[in-house]
């Protein structure tokens, strides 16, 4: 019997999950791509995700409070200064313009970041943890997308499987 309730709380536990998560929208409107939605930049000034899609663009969700979020940037940065066929965008999730800022610099982070507004970048790509890191296509299209932390090896076999092959 207390198998069966457990199985049964955990059958409405998903369901209600799915039905919370499914009604999260972006923030942005309905006919707002993700790719689209303005951000600003921690350097100053907004950009979209689009305005880096004239090559692959690896989109990297951060926060100061997320340890693996922190480890894995500089990985990040060495392949962004090996790879100038990607693009390399960063954008702090749930978090403050000044925390994000402060790591960043802590990490030693060149390649563009800013601020997902309200999360609205996230929920329209349904970003379920942190760090995630999406791999795009040129297109807008995203050929992959991985939640946790990534090594250095693991950033360049993505970008070579899903975005260079």
């Amino acid at each position: 019997m207390a198998g069966r309730n457990r199985r049964a709380a955990m059958a409405v536990a998903v369901a209600l999950f799915a039905v919370v998560a499914g009604s999260c929208g972006s923030g942005a409107g309905d006919d707002v791509q993700a790719t689209e939605i303005e951000f600003e930049l921690l350097g100053g000034g907004t950009a979209t995700v689009e305005d880096f899609l004239d090559r692959p663009v690896v989109l990297n969700f951060f926060a100061s409070w997320c340890t693996p979020c922190v480890a894995e940037m500089p990985a990040l940065e060495s392949i962004s200064q090996h790879r100038s066929d990607v693009a390399f965008v960063g954008l702090a999730y749930n978090d403050t313009p000044t925390r994000a800022r402060e790591i960043v610099a802590d990490t030693g982070v060149t390649y563009p970041t800013g601020m997902d507004p309200n999360s609205a970048i996230g929920n329209a790509f349904e970003i379920l943890g942190m760090p995630t890191t999406l791999f795009i296509s040129p297109n807008g299209e995203v050929a992959y997308k991985h939640t946790g932390g990534l090594t250095a090896d693991q950033i360049t076999e993505h970008i070579n499987t899903h975005l260079t092959s």
